[in-house]
């Protein structure tokens, strides 16, 4: 009941206005579950700066705020509700509505914000980190910094919202920092992708329609002329202006992901590598020691899903291909062919130690692997086809060196590994092994892609009670690679 009268009475004074620009925002009552001690103050320290933005035309909230007041109660439920969401939106001719929620820990406080569209449900940016601090300051200054982030992630500069010819209008908040003689291009968004389990906004499918040049700036208005139109669109009220630095470059036809820093509103990322490695293999026979050693070459894949932001799963397949040869000891052959893979399907929780999602980030996961290895078969040498696998437990830490390049390390290993094989030479095992270790670098070469290269080391090693006591494999491989978000 306290809801539909909730309902009905912001209903009552409302007027539509479509397409409503992402760049017309409001904040909606922060909530903290105590009864407004905290979320009062960060309210006021967000709203004064977001007043003073250059991103945002900021539209005051203060005649609802006396309604949400009456709801104080179930607020945060009321605050999520589509219907709720979509009216404040009509209202306030607001696009951007940033809802800053507060939550009381043992040991901080949990701070989480979301932005929703005009629709009430399309959810264009959100973040949530736990703070070990209630202090005002630094709640606002986080909820501030995570603004500037979602502002970049805004796929226009500006709306197009009046048409006379080839003359336009439009709609530029007054700080925003456009001038007389730049150029801009025009397009229409006609598609959003959104992500499958959270109902984010991910990224927007856009078409080119006109470019042209600002002629003239007064107040939150620009006037411009297009000067060309592409596959014969006329501009429409409502379509979105990417403004050009400079005034008279050539006007190219970047895209969307081009003009912003990269996005977190992805599903997940691809990588693809190739390598080469310093690989040895070591068996222990009864006619003593035997060493091979030689280069393999290789191609690893890996796909990880993001389930939520902070939660993932991953896919990790790669093989390696060559012969290894004779380096110590008196094997019967003294070369092999060699056949190595690894299956690795794992999922796990990012850790964003400052909250940010493209600062430093720790991952810990867990799932299954097998290490595969298939040699020309030598009973006398101990060589032939076997299986290392177990549940894998792995972390990985990245962090950003500057705006282009970034850090990372990983470690896995297998606590209770098991060995297999096919050609019965071995037996039961009586203790099995496996580590891994890579370090490296990625290059941000575009906003959606990077280049890869790390160095890393395995080893697998099984011990028996049989007359074969030892098998052990050994790699040191360099990769370079791509990846990409998608």
């Amino acid at each position: 009941m306290k809801y539909l009268l909730l309902f009905l009475g912001l209903t009552l004074s409302f007027t539509t206005l479509a397409q409503t620009s992402m760049r017309r925002c409001t904040l909606l009552p922060v909530t903290d579950g105590v009864g407004g001690a905290i979320g009062f103050k960060v309210f006021e320290e967000v709203e004064n700066d977001l007043r003073r933005s250059s991103w945002c035309s900021y539209v005051s909230n203060s005649e609802m705020i006396n309604i949400f007041s009456r709801y104080r109660e179930n607020l945060p439920q009321y605050l999520k509700t589509k219907e709720v969401l979509k009216t404040v939106s009509e209202k306030l001719k607001a696009g951007s509505l940033v809802l800053v929620n507060l939550k009381n820990e043992i040991d901080g406080v949990e701070v989480e914000i979301t932005v929703f569209g005009e629709n009430g449900e399309d959810i264009y940016f959100n973040e949530k980190t736990l703070l070990n601090s209630d202090e005002i300051e630094k709640i606002s200054r986080l909820v501030q910094n995570w603004l500037q982030m979602y502002s970049k992630m805004i796929p226009y500069d500006a709306q197009i919202n009046g048409i006379l010819g080839d003359q336009v209008t439009m709609d530029v908040d007054k700080s925003f920092p456009v001038q007389a003689g730049q150029r801009f291009i025009v397009k229409r968004p006609v598609n959003k992708k959104k992500h499958p389990l959270l109902k984010k906004i991910v990224d927007w499918e856009t078409r080119t329609v006109a470019e042209g040049k600002v002629f003239s700036v007064s107040g939150n208005q620009a006037l411009g002329m297009i000067s060309a139109y592409k596959s014969g669109n006329k501009v429409s009220s409502g379509d979105w202006v990417r403004l050009e630095e400079g005034s008279d470059e050539v006007i190219e036809d970047p895209t969307i992901g081009e003009k912003e820093d990269q996005s977190p509103g992805t599903l997940g990322i691809v990588s693809v590598a190739l390598f080469g490695s310093s690989s040895s293999l070591n068996t222990t026979t009864p006619s003593g020691s035997n060493r091979m050693s030689g280069n393999l070459f290789g191609i690893d894949f890996r796909v990880e899903g993001w389930i939520t932001r902070q939660y993932f799963a991953s896919l990790e397949i790669d093989r390696s291909l060559g012969t290894l040869s004779k380096s110590s000891g008196n094997p019967d052959k003294s070369d092999v062919s060699t056949n190595n893979g690894t299956f690795k399907l794992t999922g796990g929780y990012k850790y964003l130690p400052i909250g940010f999602f493209y600062g430093p980030q720790i991952d810990l996961y867990a799932g299954y692997a097998n290490y595969s290895f298939d040699q020309d078969v030598s009973e006398v040498d101990g060589f032939g086809k076997n299986n290392i696998s177990g549940l894998l437990l792995g972390t990985n830490a990245n962090i950003p060196i500057n705006r282009e390049y970034r850090l990372f390390a990983q470690a896995e290993f297998i606590p209770f590994p098991s060995f297999s094989e096919d050609d019965e030479i071995y037996g039961s095992s009586k203790s099995v092994s496996s580590l891994d270790l890579e370090i490296g670098v990625k290059y941000q070469y575009t906003p959606r892609m990077t280049v890869d290269g790390s160095f890393e080391t395995m080893s697998r090693k099984a011990k028996f009670n049989g007359a074969f006591k030892e098998l052990s494999y050994k790699d040191n491989r360099l990769k370079l690679g791509v990846s990409f978000n998608f």
